[in-house]
């Protein structure tokens, strides 16, 4: 839950101080590609924790490595369907958003074979992949739930804005702490 929290806040800070133009008009060219590097980096992270899954699913048994894999395909058509959507939407070109998403998509490939030979000695990290995987569609959902994140870009809105999701992550942490992890 950490990892997530944590995630949100990075995409967070991705969004507001890396990505987001210094532009004071808010349709302008620039305010609606904001979001399309973050559905690319989310969606790699994304596809990168789907290669670990299928390695880790065909150490354990053929059969699931198999099913893995297709229910994974089932699953990445509509989702990469949908984010070449939202690319297009946002303004890119579409043979520029195919290779891009294209590009996005093939992290899975090399997190398959890397985790294949290396999943025992760093299975630890796959809960964290999994997490900021997570964060980053949480991100887009929240950011896209609540698009008044995006009218005032000012510092001192930001700022605020800043305030707001950090005051949420501590309160998520302290209820964490204090509850514990029961279900």
């Amino acid at each position: 839950m950490y990892f997530i929290l944590g995630g949100i806040l990075f995409f967070f800070f991705l969004e507001k101080f890396l990505i987001w133009r210094n532009c004071q008009n808010n349709s302008c060219e620039v305010h609606s590609d904001a979001s399309m590097p973050i559905i690319l980096v989310g969606d790699a992270f994304h596809n990168f924790t789907d290669g670990i899954l299928i390695a880790t699913a065909f150490l354990t048994e053929f059969s699931i490595g198999i099913a893995v894999s297709i229910t994974i395909i089932i699953h990445e058509i509509p989702q990469e369907t949908g984010d070449f959507g939202i690319l297009l939407h946002g303004g890119m070109q579409k043979k520029k958003a195919f290779i891009y998403n294209l590009i996005s998509s093939l992290s899975t490939i090399p997190a398959a074979i890397i985790s294949y030979y290396i999943i025992g000695i760093l299975e630890f990290l796959i809960p964290i992949f999994l997490a900021i995987s997570s964060a980053s569609f949480i991100y887009i959902a929240l950011s896209d739930l609540t698009p008044q994140l995006h009218e005032k870009t000012d510092t001192k809105e930001i700022i605020k804005q800043l305030i707001l999701v950090v005051l949420g992550i501590l309160i998520m942490g302290f209820i964490l702490t204090i509850g514990g992890h029961e279900h």
